[in-house]
């Protein structure tokens, strides 16, 4: 399996450039970048943690492609990805010219990830965030006519959500520009199966996974495709410790059981439980702002531990590397891994992280 991590998105922006430069010498794959506006910690939350001591906000992100295009020069390997960008805040010719700049400033390492939105960047911003999968499957019709039109040919196109009249996009990337999208429900899965060189979903516990990539592949199928051809990912959230006891109680904190609060109800209902918010579609939903720290501790306090742990992958060293076997054995090609450990106690930040290089060197 290839590995990839997130990048930095607290200023100064210097860290980022630092980031890839560190990441490629120690072999990574990938680097992924987020592309919001706003976090998932109230900010109530927030100012009560360590980190607001060095970061007085966890809603500050740079723009993810300006950031890859700045970050692409100390690096000659490393992959680069959006995860996930969306076409509701970014006009799909507008985030098309953004994606190939990207695929030409880091030559052609750079993956398009996109979805189909998740609320916090889009409805607290006034952007009409009805029938997503829908504007998104126009999108992605819309950015393959674009990306296969020849150089001074006029595009028109009439659809529901976007409309061109005697356009051209005669930008062309540099060699394969892949398309990777974040889908999890069945319209998505579909999305994926018709448009997609590679699927990356987040929070899914082995066997659900495995439940969509069978869909998966059978939606490909149905569309003509060797299922194959779809390179399939996934992004996960890791807490580990070399002491099981250790993973117990960082489970247990606030700030990462906010992460299992953004679970949509059908993953507690799954395991005999209801969801703190009552029917709830995880980060489709999900808007810090509405909720004040009373809402959210309260909501935190009903959520069991066999939520929080699916909500992870989470264990010591051997049991993390068992469930990414589990994973590759499901054909996964790529691991995007988020270490969270450390929010839940800053004193584990080096140690983490040392576990996590040894996780990947035990998959090399």
């Amino acid at each position: 399996m290839e590995f990839g991590t997130v990048a930095p998105t607290f200023p100064p922006i210097s860290e980022a450039r630092k980031t890839a430069k560190r990441l490629e010498e120690k072999g990574y794959d990938a680097l992924w970048f987020a592309d919001h506006l706003m976090g998932w910690y109230p900010h109530d939350i927030w100012k009560e943690t360590v980190f607001s001591l060095r970061y007085p906000s966890c809603h500050m992100f740079y723009d993810a492609f300006c950031e890859i295009c700045y970050s692409a020069p100390e690096t000659s390997r490393i992959k680069f990805g959006v995860s996930v960008t969306e076409i509701i805040r970014r006009h799909p010719v507008v985030m098309l010219q953004q994606a190939v700049t990207a695929n030409h400033a880091t030559e052609g390492r750079f993956i398009l990830g996109i979805g189909a939105g998740e609320a916090e960047n889009i409805v607290p911003y006034g952007f009409n965030f009805e029938k997503p999968v829908a504007k998104l499957e126009e999108a992605l019709q819309l950015i393959r006519i674009l990306l296969n039109s020849d150089v001074g040919e006029k595009i028109n196109f009439e659809g529901k959500f976007f409309r061109l009249k005697d356009a051209v996009f005669d930008l062309k990337p540099v060699g394969e520009m892949p398309i990777w999208i974040g889908a999890h429900g069945d319209k998505m899965l579909r999305l994926t199966a018709k448009y997609a060189d590679g699927w990356l979903p987040t929070t899914l516990p082995p066997e659900i996974y495995a439940e969509k990539a069978q869909k998966l592949e059978k939606f490909a199928r149905e569309e003509g495709r060797n299922p194959e051809e779809i390179k399939k990912a996934i992004f996960v959230s890791v807490v580990v410790d070399e002491d099981r006891k250790e993973v117990e109680r960082l489970l247990g904190t606030t700030i990462l059981k906010i992460h299992a609060l953004l679970l949509p109800s059908e993953y507690y209902e799954m395991l005999g439980y209801k969801h703190p918010f009552g029917r709830f579609y995880g980060l489709l939903d999900y808007i810090p702002t509405k909720h004040s720290r009373e809402d959210i501790i309260r909501a935190v306090n009903e959520i069991p531990d066999k939520i929080s742990k699916i909500a992870f992958l989470a264990g010591t060293r051997d049991e993390v590397v068992e469930e990414l076997e589990k994973y590759e054995k499901m054909g996964v090609e790529h691991v995007v891994i988020w270490n969270l450990t450390y929010f839940g106690d800053v004193a584990k930040i080096k140690s983490s992280y040392a576990l996590i290089d040894e996780i990947i060197k035990m998959f090399r």
